[in-house]
């Protein structure tokens, strides 16, 4: 089958769907560098590096699905949540293209903030939109730990459909989660690999020290960062934020603390967590990759979506 990947960024949902079986028509992003992440491993893909705002769907009417993720910071809890970002409306770009597209199924992924009282305005127009254009839908926040995924990362999901009945994937591993170990304990032994994407920071000495003593799921109430309990999935990986010791909101790449070094995670053992494979090269400056992969769909999760959709589709 063959979709239309919006918001693609460093291309979590793509290699999901990928993994299904499915071949994407156009992966879209504004992101220059995420766009160069993209073409970098995946040559053959036709990437559009544009503003959704100026896109023209239509060439791509027929596609069976429109995947993505609209942008969420507007809806986070994690960042200052502002209701009035312009980016909180890009959904809107998201339902144009589904109705130039007329695909039979829709994937859109965001925070699970959006279902909050203050966003509901939002969520409320999604499902105003699908049900105009035809698409019955169910909708709920999945936790990524319950697919697959190293990490307790919860997103909602909406799938819909023009024909059959909607439906969310079943967990797959809800007794015995991945955990962070599981997921990164080689690469402890190994040293700084730019070309993997395994370059380990050099902390402020002082920062070190305090983190050293913290034990398994403790927190630096400095920077309010918790180091990781390597026996169980991790904490969300997010795009960037973290908290600086006065409290104010920091931007770069501010990953939760490794299970056994007095650092944060590298960009490849926060891609581990993410689901990424080794083979998918993160390109631009640490901050950049770190922020592509914080951003990402799990690539677990992505799959088992996809090859839920697979299932819905074959019904209709």
């Amino acid at each position: 089958m063959r979709y239309v990947s919006l918001f693609s960024g460093g291309g979590g949902l793509d290699l999901g769907f990928e993994a299904a079986g499915f071949e994407p028509l156009v992966c879209l992003d504004n992101d220059p560098i995420a766009c160069e992440t993209l073409r970098t491993n995946r040559p053959s893909w036709n990437v559009v590096c544009n503003d959704i705002r100026q896109f023209n769907a239509t060439p791509y009417r027929g596609a069976d699905v429109v995947v993505g993720g609209p942008p969420c910071q507007g809806f986070s809890t994690a960042g200052k949540g502002d209701p009035a970002d312009p980016r909180n409306f890009l959904w809107k770009e998201y339902m144009r293209v589904v109705q130039e597209v007329q695909p039979r199924a829709v994937v859109l992924e965001n925070v699970s903030a959006l279902t909050h009282k203050r966003n509901g305005d939002h969520l409320t127009g999604i499902m105003n939109h699908l049900r105009e254009e035809g698409f019955s839908f169910a909708y709920g926040v999945l936790n990524a730990a319950h697919y697959g995924v190293p990490q307790a990362r919860r997103r909602l999901i909406v799938i819909g459909v023009r024909d059959g009945e909607p439906s969310l994937p079943p967990a797959t591993t809800t007794e015995h989660p991945a955990t962070v170990w599981d997921a990164i304990h080689d690469l402890a032994k190994l040293e700084a690999t730019p070309s993997l994407n395994h370059v380990p920071n050099h902390h402020a000495p002082h920062v070190a020290e305090r983190w050293s003593k913290l034990g398994p799921g403790e927190v630096d109430p400095n920077y309010r960062r918790a180091r990781l309990d390597p026996s169980k999935p991790s904490l969300t990986i997010r795009a960037g934020g973290g908290y600086g010791p006065n409290g104010n909101h920091l931007g770069g790449f501010h990953p939760p603390i490794h299970p056994t070094f007095p650092r944060q995670l590298t960009v490849r053992e926060a891609a581990r967590i993410q689901s990424f494979p080794d083979s998918w090269t993160l390109c631009g400056p640490k901050t950049i990759q770190g922020r592509q992969i914080g951003n990402a769909v799990p690539v677990r999760l992505a799959e088992a979506i996809a090859l839920h959709v697979t299932k819905l589709l074959d019904k209709s």
